[in-house]
């Protein structure tokens, strides 16, 4: 999206969605020191996912209604193809200590995900608005009951469950390689639904209107959610006795907790994700003429941070997942200095999040697949939507990551607990990790 183009508020929550990342990362420090907070800061943080996949679907589908052209949707394909190939190795590359020994690139990342339904963007350049909506609705839902109600037993179901569902009964070999891909997409088809809403109503003038709904309709999603999450207390005793032959009282409990976010459950998103499109409609009726307003000068440093969001997270991760352990230091994270800690790393990552948006950094993030260049051509149809030159090497860099990462999974059992031991266990001589399940004796 062009700079000059971008809304003020999809770029200040996935700004704000950093934090709340930040914020569930840096509970896994806390652990040792009090279970109840890091569980509780980690249930904070389950804001950032929703509200980053709303974000990302929400700018595809606002440039895609402002112009539905196959520039467009090339555009968005290259970003994706970046971020999924990119942005798993930098993501991945945090996580060496976090994991057991080996198997970092065999975890899937919010990023992966995210450049996956990126790629979706030519397939969803006519769609309208509306149907978009019910079809996230739909496919959310549906697969948010079957990831809960399915319990795979072979290989073959594992994976599959694992890969697009986020079901690990305890099959998989580590800790990784699980990822609600088809309930992600749910969110994402609906958040471009509502992206070419917003676009829609700008050029017809009736932005305030629908930044007024927004703000109700995740307002009211919020409120559903607290609710179902209030009657589950009183509906456990009565299901636990009737259903629970059936194994249907644990999907329903499970539908109606929030804090449930692998599989994630209805209430999980109706909260959280009510919680970014309400950010987003009350945002939106900010006043862009109050320029001294105490809430424009705390959203827009936010909405900095939004505008090199992938840069933003990839800091994140090497600078609370990685560097503690790294030099050793993670010892020192209580509950009074991880605050801290936090406030200096977003610090960090707001300058340097500014220096990447001033030097136009984004235009780097691309592997350089090219839209025709005739616009004449392409509103005819005789431009070629491919450069032929390009395809084959996209494919194949594509078709090889895939099929690589797949092996790997295939072969996690032969290969742990020793594959890829090029990193040690505690790479710092004066201190052994205190993280809960990484003490080095």
């Amino acid at each position: 999206m062009d700079e000059r183009d971008r809304l003020l508020p999809i770029d200040a929550v996935r700004g704000i969605a950093m934090l709340f990342i930040g914020i569930s990362h840096i509970s896994f420090y806390l652990i040792d020191d009090s279970a109840t907070l890091a569980s509780d800061l980690r249930a904070i943080g389950f804001a950032a996912t929703p509200s980053f996949l709303l974000m990302s679907g929400l700018a595809c589908g606002y440039q895609l209604a402002a112009s539905p052209t196959t520039a467009t949707a090339l555009r968005i394909l290259d970003r994706g193809l970046f971020v999924f190939l990119v942005g798993h190795l930098l993501v991945c590359g945090s996580l060496v200590y976090m994991v057991p020994v080996g198997t970092a690139f065999e975890h899937i990342v919010i990023t992966d995900s995210i450049g996956v339904l990126l790629c979706l963007a030519p397939l969803l350049k006519h769609a309208p608005p509306r149907r978009l909506l019910w079809t996230g609705a739909v496919v959310y839902l549906l697969s948010s009951v079957l990831a809960l109600s399915w319990h795979p037993i072979t290989r073959p179901q594992v994976l599959v469950g694992a890969l697009l569902f986020a079901i690990n009964d305890g099959g998989m070999p580590d800790i990784g390689w699980v990822t609600p891909t088809i309930p992600y997409c749910g969110i994402f088809l609906l958040g471009v639904g509502v992206g070419k809403l917003v676009s829609q109503s700008r050029q017809g003038g009736s932005s305030r209107r629908l930044s007024s709904r927004l703000a109700a309709a995740g307002s009211a999603a919020v409120l559903l959610a607290l609710a179902a999450n209030v009657v589950r207390h009183f509906l456990k005793p009565g299901l636990l006795v009737y259903w629970a032959p059936k194994n249907w009282a644990d999907v329903i409990l499970t539908t109606l907790n929030i804090r449930h976010d692998a599989p994630p459950t209805l209430s999980y998103a109706l909260f959280y994700g009510g919680i970014g499109v309400a950010l987003v409609g009350y945002l939106g009726l900010l006043r862009r003429e109050e320029e001294g307003s105490l809430t424009l000068r705390l959203v827009r440093p936010a909405a900095v941070i939004g505008r090199a969001s992938l840069v933003s997270y990839v800091l994140q991760q090497w600078t609370i997942d990685f560097i503690p352990l790294w030099v050793g230091f993670e010892s020192w994270l209580t509950p009074v200095t991880a605050p801290v800690y936090l406030a200096l790393n977003t610090v960090l990552m707001y300058w340097v999040a500014l220096l990447w948006v001033r030097h136009q950094g984004n235009r780097l993030m691309t592997l350089g697949l090219r839209p025709p260049h005739h616009p004449t051509q392409e509103r005819s149809g005789t431009a070629h939507a491919w450069p032929h030159d390009r395809l084959p090497v996209f494919v194949s860099v594509v078709a090889i990551v895939i099929l690589t990462n797949l092996l790997a999974l295939e072969n996690a059992a032969m290969l742990t607990p020793g594959k890829l031991a090029l990193v040690p266990t505690n790479p710092y001589p004066w201190g052994p990790a205190r993280i809960t399940g990484r003490h080095s004796g």
